[in-house]
């Protein structure tokens, strides 16, 4: 088996859990031979195991999967006899279905990609051998993994960016005036992620500072975190030794 496809030995136990099934519903009295009965229950469970292995941890009905299977059916009767296969306005007439819940059904049942599957290009083959001594797969080929991309920063980034905050926090409570921290707080929009210009720090403080006041302060409060004599300086370069940046520049400025 593999991970879209059930084993013998997995059918084998859903057949054995449809026949234990089919022994605690049985009731003598229907008039119904065992066999029959438990023929029917059989291959359900058997059926549905197979129809959970193609949609993996999607819970899609059976109901789809039955129509999926009877579009199949028709499809395959076509090109045995030869002939072009229907359309689908005309398979869904046949099923008595609408023509927008056959293509549900098909989407919904489709067989689902793993992730860490290969990027093959059309006519290029799958490398197919024993696997002998390994899993198989080449550590240089491109997974499907590869391609995804997401907007969102790594779970480790956010980690990093985390620390680096509460480091730049403390070392701001530790070494700043209120009067500075509100400045560089405005300045690199630590609050509301978006930084301001000297001119609207001025106009929020209304008038009260000028704008070589906050200069001033901004130039001070730097001087201050990149002084080697503050106590969380190691912190913070640390951190700019691990983004790669010119520590002794950092430190002149």
């Amino acid at each position: 088996g593999s991970w879209d496809k059930p084993s013998l030995d997995e059918a084998v136990q859903e057949g054995m859990l449809g026949l234990a099934r089919a022994v605690d519903k049985y009731d003598p009295e229907r008039g119904l031979r065992f066999s029959t009965y438990a023929t029917h229950w059989i291959t359900s469970y058997v059926r549905v195991c197979f129809q959970r292995a193609v949609t993996g941890c999607l819970r899609v009905p059976s109901q789809l999967h039955d129509i999926k299977s009877a579009y199949n059916k028709i499809i395959r009767d076509a090109l045995h006899l030869g002939s072009d296969p229907p359309e689908q306005s005309s398979i869904a007439e046949q099923l008595g279905i609408t023509e927008k819940r056959l293509t549900t059904a098909i989407r919904a049942t489709g067989s689902l990609v793993s992730v860490d599957a290969p990027v093959t290009s059309a006519g290029s083959g799958r490398y197919k051998g024993s696997m002998a001594g390994g899993d198989g797969s080449n550590s240089n080929e491109l997974l499907i993994l590869d391609t995804l991309k997401c907007a969102e920063p790594r779970p480790e980034d956010q980690v990093e960016i985390s620390f680096l905050r509460q480091c730049l926090e403390n070392a701001m409570a530790t070494e700043l005036t209120p009067y500075e921290r509100d400045i560089l707080r405005l300045r690199l929009g630590l609050d509301s992620g978006e930084g301001k210009t000297v001119r609207e720090i001025v106009e929020i403080s209304g008038g009260s500072i000028s704008m070589s006041d906050v200069r001033t302060a901004e130039r001070r409060a730097f001087k201050k975190l990149r002084s080697p004599t503050s106590v969380h300086t190691h912190n913070l370069l640390a951190y700019l030794d691990l983004a790669g940046a010119d520590v002794q520049g950092s430190l002149r400025r």
